[in-house]
């Protein structure tokens, strides 16, 4: 069977073991995984019957309209835009107040890319002269609690492991930036919050990113379409991306 592996051209080397894994893997159950990028002509591939998208461009899911795509358009649109994180989810879901920049008038903030990732474009703001910053980002109330988050991998719809980051010097946690990371296990409660957003947004594949409020409460933060997996291999059993790929060909199975 077929597939198509999309990632943005960007961060192809930067994910070579990544895509090698999965690749291999698919390989065990007959799926003939091919690598492209964001810039290939779509019209002159041979039509696949299936899509991991690892690009977080929607087009491509778009585009795609008929064949099963991982994670689907939805997932890629919303994940992948924090302003629309913030208005899909904030009615429903404990959020920190978020809007466009050219709207922020209170200080300190912190200033993010609406498409930023792994804690790129993503800075602490104390001014209203400091905000130079295009309406291609937005401007999130502070943390309670800085430098500490909570990743929660998915799979299938269904919680897979949390991961507690913390930085004892940034106010940003990211592994990749050289915050600490250890194992967490979410309580009841937590879990429920977690479903709540699943139930609103199902992933095949992702991960959801929690702050904390003054209570230890979980306060949403991002949805990670195209998340990593060096945290899990680094610190557990879980052999991610062979239950990732065995899943998809379970779905690919019953389609």
């Amino acid at each position: 069977m077929l597939g198509y592996l999309f990632y943005d051209k960007r961060d192809i080397s930067r994910n070579e073991k990544f895509i090698e894994w999965l690749i291999e893997e698919a390989l065990k159950y007959d799926l003939n995984l091919i690598l492209h990028h964001t810039e290939d002509n779509l019209e002159t591939l041979e039509t696949p019957e299936f899509i991991i998208n690892r690009s977080r461009v929607a087009f491509i899911s778009h585009f795609y309209k008929d064949i099963k795509v991982f994670n689907n358009a939805l997932v890629t649109e919303i994940a992948n835009d924090k302003y629309k994180t913030y208005h899909y989810f904030k009615d429903d879901i404990p959020m920190l107040k978020t809007c466009l920049v050219s709207e922020r008038t209170t200080f300190p903030c912190i200033v993010k890319s609406k498409s930023g990732h792994g804690g790129t474009d993503v800075f602490w703001v104390t001014s209203k002269e400091e905000l130079t910053y295009s309406d291609e980002y937005i401007a999130q109330d502070i943390a309670p609690q800085l430098g500490k988050d909570l990743r929660v991998y998915i799979l299938d719809n269904k919680i897979i492991q949390g991961i507690l980051r913390t930085h004892e010097t940034d106010f940003k946690s990211n592994y990749s930036l050289g915050g600490q990371a250890k194992v967490y296990d979410l309580s009841e409660q937590e879990k429920a919050l977690v479903y709540k957003i699943l139930e609103k947004l199902p992933l095949v594949y992702g991960g959801i990113d929690f702050l904390f409020d003054e209570h230890n409460h979980l306060i949403l933060n991002e949805v990670e379409d195209a998340v990593g997996a060096r945290m899990l291999y680094n610190l557990t059993d879980i052999k991610i991306v062979d239950d990732y790929i065995a899943c998809i060909a379970a779905k690919l199975k019953n389609y």
